[in-house]
């Protein structure tokens, strides 16, 4: 008896085998979504924007058609991702992120997936890319169309080509750090956003961005799913009226006290 009930014990409980099954179907679904990222890339680049150059000459037009499509593919590729049960999300005032115009959107930087879904909210949004991408035979039309904005090295040209964005009236998006920061790291923020939005004028959107459990962090391979559905959840806070705080003021201290300000912010929100 006493052996009997030792194998008993032993066997894996059924909850345990679910989550392992559970874990198998996500590590599946997200493969899938990797693939449709990259075929939606192609369709993008291979068919709907040659024909945006084709048929709309005004490079303006074509940028906001560009940015418009850009915008309702990340709006149904996170839905898609949440259908197959791969992951979740929500946001809790979705309505600010749609209806900016001249904003720089800055928030914390956790995991791949953050710019999808701050674009999958925001339209009309310009995004920094590096040369490398404006070299990609596939993505240099892409890039190009949706009038993006080349980082090739010139820090000074790229904060004058983001403020003259803003004055347009699009937005950016901006991670302070730079990149995602490695898991049980301090984040630290730069100050180029400080400079861009000063010298615009613009406006800084404060965002907030969880995942729970962290996934797809610095170094870490697609292949390695939670251990559970991992959930993104992303908060709008204040609004930052550079132009009402800080004037005219673009001195070295102006910048560095804003990066302090939004900084602390981002952090004390992330603690609460």
């Amino acid at each position: 008896m006493a052996a009997l009930s030792q194998q008993q014990s032993a066997r894996p409980a059924p909850v345990s085998i679910f989550r392992r099954l559970e874990r198998i179907v996500r590590l599946v679904t997200t493969a899938i979504s990797f693939g449709l990222f990259g075929l939606f890339g192609l369709v993008l680049a291979l068919v709907v924007f040659p024909l945006l150059f084709l048929f709309i000459r005004d490079k303006g037009k074509r940028a906001a058609v560009a940015q418009a499509c850009l915008h309702r593919l990340f709006w149904v590729y996170v839905r898609v991702m949440r259908a197959m049960g791969t992951l979740s999300f929500e946001c809790d005032h979705p309505e600010i992120l749609k209806t900016l115009k001249g904003t720089i959107v800055v928030a914390n930087h956790p995991s791949l997936l953050d710019v999808v879904f701050l674009m999958s909210f925001m339209r009309h949004t310009r995004a920094v890319v590096k040369s490398s991408i404006w070299r990609n035979p596939f993505m240099r039309g892409v890039v190009i169309a949706a009038n993006y904005i080349p980082n090739h090295g010139d820090a000074a040209k790229l904060m004058e080509d983001c403020a003259a964005a803003l004055r347009e009236g699009a937005n950016l998006i901006i991670f302070p750090e730079g990149s995602r920061t490695p898991d049980g790291q301090p984040r630290h923020y730069q100050k180029g956003f400080a400079h861009v939005a000063l010298l615009a004028g613009a406006p800084v959107q404060i965002v907030t961005i969880e995942v729970n459990p962290p996934t797809l962090r610095k170094g870490e391979s697609w292949r390695r799913v939670a251990p559970t559905r991992a959930r993104w959840t992303i908060r709008v806070h204040e609004r930052i009226d550079t132009a009402g705080q800080y004037g005219y003021d673009r001195s070295s201290s102006a910048v560095r006290k804003l990066k302090q300000d939004v900084a602390e912010r981002i952090e004390g929100l992330l603690r609460a």
